[in-house]
Parts: structure tokens; C-alpha cells; sequence
């Protein structure tokens, strides 16, 4: 499966010293998915920790939290869809303006702030990513944001190393680094499908409207396809160390549901 546009687009625009470092970036989220599956099994296994699946549940329990950055994630399964297992849906704390409010010792809430939903990731049985998709306001709550001030969201969304869950919040931050061209693309379809429903105030309360857009990554595939771009300009395929590649991610891989 080639790469897809948006990703084509973008690495033709980098010169070899930013296409260096956008291989170190994608580099680094296949050593935290390596280590995250050699500690747990699997990236689904280091949040569900060998406890049953059961629906609409969120795992880990009370979410990922980020108070520093406002970032938060979960994973959880309740479709039977393609290859899906479950998916990980991704926030950004923002108040209604689209600003963040930081975190103060003592509390518990973010003041005046709403954990805006940004994007959703696909995983299939062993935890690697399979589509991305977005979901409309009624599904998840918080304030919603047009494309641009949503992207500049995502751009600003980071998982630092929060106990426990070091490897994958690692991975999941360079996995959406990485995808940054696709989820553009991602978001924009979003704002396109809910302009057709009516007016975009009206169908954001839509519940005949849940899944807004939706684009398939092979994310192997697309690792391999930027090593091999990086080679053609004399870069070397791995300039932090010998990390497993692409092609080693299905082997580091088992179903351990």
C-alpha cells in the first residue's frame, strides 16, 4: 500500500536535513512501540493489562492524563468493524476560546477547560494502527473547533513520560507527528461532512452523525516508504541506533486478545 497523498506531498517538500529529522521522529515511535510491546505483550496489553475488554469501558481506567501539556487519551472497544480491536481517542483541554488553561497543584479540573476531541486511532488485535477517524461533538462532548484551530491542536498535543505508560504516550505523540500531513487532510473532510448536514451548529447535535471522516493508514507501509525516500538522499535508514524498522513491527507484534 503506497503512502497516501498528503504524506507524498509533504516529504517531497523536505530538504535532507528535515527529512533527517522526520525519520528520527518516526525512528523513535517504532522504539517505544517495540519497548511498549516487549514490557506488556502488546500496546493494547500495557493499557488493559490482561483484564477482560468489555464495552465502551476505558482503559486504562480514568484515562491518561497529561496535566502539563492538557493531552489525554483512552482506548476502548465497542465497534466490529474491518480489522478494528478497539480505538484510542485523543484530546486537547481547551476552554471555549480554543486556549489552554494550565493546570494548578490542588485541583482537579482544568479551570474553565473542556477536553476537546481531536482524533481517533484504529487498532487492530495486535495494536498496531490500522485507520484514523474523527467523531462528531455528541459522541465525545467538549467544545468543538473548526479544521485549522483543531490542527493547531493536534500540533500542540504531547504525552510526556507519565509513569507506567512511558512507552506508549512516547509512541502515540510521534505517531501523531508523524501522520500530521494525513490528519490535516483528516480534519478538513471532517468540516466538509458537517457542512452538508444541515449547517454545521445544527449537525454537530446530530445523532445520525457519528463518524465525520475516516482515512486507512498502513503504518508500516509508510514507515518503510519514508526509510526508503531518506536512503535515496545518502540518509542512513536508522541515524539514532538499530532500532527494529518497519519491517520488524509485525514480528514485535502478537494478539493477546
Amino acid at each position: 500500500m503506497p503512502p497516501s497523498a498528503p504524506l507524498r506531498k509533504h516529504w517531497r517538500s523536505l530538504d535532507a536535513g528535515q527529512l533527517a529529522v522526520a525519520l528520527r521522529q518516526a525512528n523513535c515511535a517504532v522504539d517505544a512501540f517495540a519497548a511498549a510491546t516487549a514490557a506488556s505483550g502488546s500496546l493494547l496489553q500495557s493499557w488493559v493489562q490482561g483484564e477482560p475488554v468489555f464495552e465502551f469501558d476505558h482503559y486504562p481506567s480514568g484515562d491518561v492524563i497529561d496535566s502539563h501539556t492538557g493531552s489525554q487519551f483512552y482506548y476502548h472497544s465497542h465497534r466490529q468493524e474491518g480489522l478494528e480491536h478497539g480505538h484510542l481517542h485523543l484530546f486537547w483541554h481547551a476552554t471555549s476560546s480554543g486556549r489552554r488553561r494550565y493546570f494548578k497543584d490542588g485541583q482537579v479540573r482544568w479551570n474553565r477547560a473542556a477536553p476537546t476531541h481531536l482524533f481517533a486511532i484504529s487498532l487492530d488485535s495486535r495494536g498496531l494502527p490500522v485507520a484514523l477517524f474523527t467523531v462528531n461533538r455528541w459522541v465525545t462532548d467538549g467544545y468543538w473547533f473548526d479544521a485549522a484551530t483543531t490542527q493547531a491542536m493536534v500540533d500542540r498535543f504531547r504525552m510526556g513520560a507519565l509513569p507506567g505508560h512511558e512507552h506508549a504516550c512516547a509512541w502515540l505523540t510521534g505517531f501523531a507527528r508523524f501522520y500530521r500531513p494525513v490528519l490535516a487532510e483528516l480534519l478538513q473532510r471532517r468540516d466538509q461532512r458537517l457542512g452538508r448536514g444541515g449547517g454545521i451548529a445544527r449537525a454537530l447535535d446530530n445523532r445520525r452523525l457519528e463518524v465525520l471522516s475516516a482515512i486507512r493508514v498502513d503504518w508500516m507501509a509508510d514507515l518503510d516508504a519514508l526509510q526508503r525516500l531518506a536512503m535515496r538522499h545518502g540518509l542512513p535508514a536508522y541515524p539514532d541506533g538499530p532500532f527494529p524498522g518497519a519491517h520488524g513491527l509485525a514480528s514485535l507484534c502478537r494478539s493477546a486478545m
